[in-house]
């Protein structure tokens, strides 16, 4: 049997052991609350961090002035390939080999082709079809016949873009290009879930979004609704398909108007039809996303107001215009009263009855000679000087313009104007 002093002892061991336990359970407790406090501190600096680079991207894709370069960069052809029917993908990598500068998802590159006469190039704009890379920019083009009613203006109007590609531009060709521009692109500062809309090859921009924010891991939900005639008329059917499989957070949903036979529903499809503010009520759980649509202008003047009469507040829909009929159908410029519009250099005077396109219409119509290249307000070939009066953008111009200065092929006068042309 122990003795007191014995037990004494061993209750005091005792004791001591579980203030020393205690101790360092305390101990390994306030390390572990630092460890955490020091990886919430890391994780505010990135994501502040994060949050200072997409205003910066922000910002610089939001400037025209802060474009990558200034005038032409000449890119090669590096490949070839077509993607459906009168459709086809062109591969560019820079001359010089300098480093591609960035771009964001949506954005487009204005392309200056030649003509018969050197000093007067054709000018078009064509979006960017992939996320940002390191080693290539791609474009892909339609083939759009030229119009029976174009020849004015001394028979400029007949050149076209589309079909100069698809029938000069081959690999090793060599094509002179702007640094990518536009107001069109998915926001780098916004976190929101996004629904992307393409129609025809309007769905170009809209796959550049679509694998930017996969290969981003961004974990936003993602709906991207396309539409074609059918499976012949369908690009990029595969693309699509691997984004969606690589990612649970990516839902698509196509529509065919005119399915062949061959074209099999759920499968090839979602859903016969067009891309409509109904389908979308179908399938999304809200309207609560950031839009961004670009396709033909039957769908973009329907499918806006739609939104907007769906409850979808204005600064959540972004699109892009696809030629004048489209900034049109959507300007919320008022529509102009009747008046004077001075072409001083060609001495006409011209009557603006208020139902005009534009400036460029107007000067078409009455003989007055005007470049011209994408009539969508982007490439900043029709701007021309304002001497007197004043005009309204029917959309932001794509291009930087000094005082004075407009976009003939989206502006219309505010009373009577002077127009130095």
């Amino acid at each position: 049997m122990l003795e007191p002093a014995s037990l004494g002892l061993i209750s005091g061991a005792a004791l001591l052991g579980t203030a020393g336990v205690r101790a360092v359970r305390g101990v390994r407790g306030l390390l572990r609350r630092e460890q955490e406090r020091v990886e919430k501190t890391e994780r505010e600096r990135a994501a502040f961090a994060n949050q200072l680079d997409a205003a910066l991207h922000w910002a610089r894709a939001s400037q025209p002035r802060l474009k990558a370069w200034i005038g032409v960069r000449d890119f090669r052809v590096s490949a070839v390939v077509d993607e459906a029917e009168g459709c086809r993908s062109f591969y560019l990598v820079p001359e010089d080999g300098r480093p591609l500068a960035r771009f964001e998802p949506g954005q487009y590159l204005t392309f200056h082709l030649p003509t018969a006469d050197a000093m007067r190039p054709l000018v078009r704009c064509y979006s960017l079809s992939d996320r940002p890379r390191d080693d290539y920019y791609r474009i892909t083009v339609k083939c759009v016949p030229r119009p029976v009613d174009e020849g004015q203006g001394g028979g400029r109007e007949t050149l076209s873009g589309s079909n100069y590609f698809h029938r000069d531009v081959n690999v090793g060709s060599t094509l002179a290009i702007e640094a990518p521009q536009g107001s069109f692109f998915l926001d780098p500062t916004d976190d929101l879930p996004v629904v992307l809309i393409g129609g025809g090859i309007g769905v170009t921009p809209i796959l550049s979004m679509a694998a930017a924010l996969v290969h981003r891991r961004d974990r936003r939900q993602i709906y991207a609704f396309t539409g074609f005639r059918n499976s012949g008329e369908h690009p990029f059917k595969a693309s699509f398909e691997e984004l969606a499989t690589a990612t649970s957070n990516l839902t698509l949903d196509v529509a065919y108007s005119r399915p062949y036979d061959c074209d099999r529903p759920e499968v090839d499809y979602s859903h016969w039809g067009h891309v409509n503010v109904d389908r979308l009520r179908q399938v999304l759980p809200s309207n609560n996303f950031r839009y961004y649509l670009c396709g033909p202008p039957g769908m973009m003047e329907s499918l806006v107001p739609a939104l907007l009469e769906w409850g979808v507040p204005a600064e959540h829909i972004n699109y892009e215009a696809f030629g004048p009929a489209t900034v049109r159908g959507l300007s919320d410029a008022a529509a102009s009263e009747p008046c004077n519009v001075d072409f001083v250099r060609s001495e006409k005077s011209l009557r603006w009855q208020g139902n005009e396109e534009s400036l460029l219409n107007l000067a078409e119509q009455g003989g007055v000679r005007l470049e011209w290249g994408c009539r969508a307000g982007n490439c900043g070939q029709c701007r021309v000087m304002i001497a007197a009066g004043r005009v309204a953008h029917a959309k932001r111009p794509g291009v930087e313009l000094v005082d004075g200065e407009c976009l003939a092929c989206i502006a219309r006068p505010v009373g009577d104007v002077v127009v130095e042309a």
